[in-house]
């Protein structure tokens, strides 16, 4: 023990210290337990993503001079060849941007939008809420953004064009690579949908089977698409050859799909949300990006309690984090929705008199009968999945990106030929037709993303994001409290072990938990009353976090990457 306090001292140290740094920093070996805690170290740039060779293509583009938002874009197009179950061209996202000459920070929202002829009503069957028609069919599709959000932010903060951006992404479709044991169990997982939607000639399945950990996976046709759009630019997607592609493919799935839905697509640059946590400020995204709020009214609930003091992980920290979730999902169900169609108090919710109320509500020693939504005046345990990229560079421009086509390989729907897969984030509709969420008209659905970018005095300090679904605010705010409260290391942070609990229907529903919390703290946890559900050591259901650490006066860069996913960070 004594000899993690040392390191964990020495660890704050050099992230504080103004104090002069070697000229050289010597990066330390990689461990053979990969979930061994290991932070990654750089001086100039870095870049942290959820395949190796992603994070790779984005360090080159920084290498060859290209700015931060140029290598995210890089490495977002990567990503669709290499981790091509979360996310990708099919699907959208949003992206947090720091300007470092003009100290400013701004929003690409980039979601997914409701086909034009979407209904509260249109997955119900037989008067039932349809999961299949909700999933895995033509009307699970949404209007993808992904393209259109790279395309506005290379144009606007970028300095390549979209053919350079684009051309690591082809290279890593054409030549292959050799599959992960994370691409290969969710490629099992997955292959009764994969089979049904994409076929068995996909290049998704290996001669109509699941990939082994070990064999190659090459996608030419996603390599063609990539080419043709690098080369005729996105205009090809929303309107061209490959449009009329995505139509055909969703209505033959029983869509509703038109190429006006495509043609009209826009994505938005917004202002950030945003919060504060003791003495740090952090910006993020607004709605229907709810993953940003729900951040910011949790770290609000928590800085009313002595987390510290209760200890990491202990099951005091656990009980009161686990009921204000619920309360915030109570929030999430009656509130959130698109605001470009319903009002939402934002700056209510977000308030520390409602987070103060909310933390005096929660009893120490039991759990409460009900947890209701806040009133002013005027199913969360889903698998949904997507992928995070941090990066800074040399000129402290930073870009935190999460994007995703939602549930592992989305809809499993491949346009003819295109080799790229299609989303089913109109999941993210409620399945209530009278919810603020409800589907509509090319409403966005609601999203649990959350990318940040958190600052200490005015000066860029952490770049954070994860995928994860309905976990990917309550995975983040435990990181930023173990950093800060509990002085961890980055890596160590992003490996530590995590927990989540939400309501539903004002009901408390049980605490799901890596299985590396101890016994006793379990025990303890069911005495107060709650139902505990074990995950695994270290579980794909709470995401795969990427995270850049950036020490007072930029003497060095550290990335942490989630071993719970293949995540990886390259810097020089």
């Amino acid at each position: 023990m004594k000899n993690i306090k040392l390191s964990l001292s020495l660890f704050l140290l050099l992230v504080f210290s103004f104090s002069c740094q070697p000229k050289r920093i010597k990066a330390p070996e990689l461990p053979l337990d990969r979930h061994q805690p290991f932070n990654f170290v750089a001086k100039k740039g870095m870049v942290v993503a959820a395949h190796p060779l992603a994070a790779e293509a984005g360090l080159q583009m920084l290498k060859q001079g290209g700015n931060a938002v140029d290598s995210a874009i890089t490495t977002a197009f990567a990503l669709n060849a290499a981790e091509p179950f979360a996310s990708g061209i099919g699907g959208g996202g949003f992206m947090v941007i720091y300007l470092a000459r003009e100290k400013k920070v701004t929003v690409i929202n980039f979601r997914e939008k409701a086909p034009g002829l979407a209904s509260p009503r249109m997955f119900e069957d037989k008067g039932e809420t349809s999961e299949e028609l909700r999933t895995i069919s033509g009307l699970a599709v949404a209007v993808p953004g992904a393209l259109a959000g790279w395309n506005h932010a290379l144009k606007k903060y970028g300095t390549r064009s979209l053919s350079d951006v684009a051309q690591r992404a082809i290279e890593i479709a054409e030549k292959g690579f050799v599959v992960s044991q994370t691409f290969s169990s969710i490629n099992k997982e997955e292959y009764e949908k994969l089979a049904k939607n994409a076929g068995e000639t996909s290049c998704y399945l290996n001669n109509g089977f699941p990939y082994e950990e070990g064999d190659l996976f090459r996608n030419p046709e996603l390599a063609r698409t990539l080419k043709l759009i690098a080369s005729k630019g996105i205009e090809e997607f929303y309107k061209g050859e490959i449009a009329a592609k995505i139509v055909e493919a969703v209505n033959a799935k029983g869509g509703i799909m038109t190429l006006k839905d495509l043609e009209s697509y826009e994505p938005e640059e917004q202002s950030p949300l945003k919060g504060t946590y003791k003495n740090f400020t952090l910006y993020t995204i607004f709605p229907p990006g709810s993953g940003g709020l729900h951040l910011i009214q949790l770290l609000n609930i928590a800085r009313n309690w002595p987390v510290k003091k209760w200890g990491h992980n202990s099951p005091a920290y656990i009980h009161h984090m686990s009921e204000a979730l619920r309360f915030i999902f109570a929030d999430r169900d009656h509130y959130l929705g698109d605001p470009d169609f319903i009002s939402i108090p934002v700056e209510k919710l977000l308030s520390k008199e409602y987070a103060t109320l909310i933390a005096s509500k929660i009893k120490p020693e039991e759990i409460l009968n009900s947890y209701p939504y806040g009133k002013f005046d005027k199913t969360q345990d889903n698998k949904e999945n997507t992928t995070h990229i941090c990066v800074i560079d040399k000129d402290g421009n930073i870009v935190s990106l999460t994007q995703s086509i939602n549930l592992f390989f989305g809809s499993a729907i491949v346009p003819e030929g295109t080799g790229f897969l299609l989303n089913d984030h109109m999941d993210d509709f409620s399945s209530d037709p009278n919810s603020p969420n409800a589907p509509q008209s090319n409403r966005r659905p609601v999203s649990s993303m959350a990318p940040l970018i958190m600052f200490v005095k005015e000066k860029p300090f952490l770049v954070l994001g994860s995928p994860g679904g309905t976990r990917i605010f309550p995975s983040l705010a435990q990181i930023i409290i173990n950093i800060i409260d509990f002085g961890m290391s980055l890596d160590e942070a992003i490996e530590s072990p995590r927990f989540f609990s939400y309501s539903s229907e004002g009901k408390a529903r049980s605490i799901s938990l890596e299985s590396r919390i101890p016994e006793i703290t379990i025990k303890a946890l069911e005495q107060i009353g709650h139902k505990i559900t074990i995950k695994e050591p270290f579980d794909k259901y709470f995401g795969g976090a990427q995270a850049i650490l950036i020490s007072q006066g930029r003497k060095i860069i550290y990335g942490g990457a989630d071993s719970r996913r293949d995540g990886y960070g390259v810097g020089y």
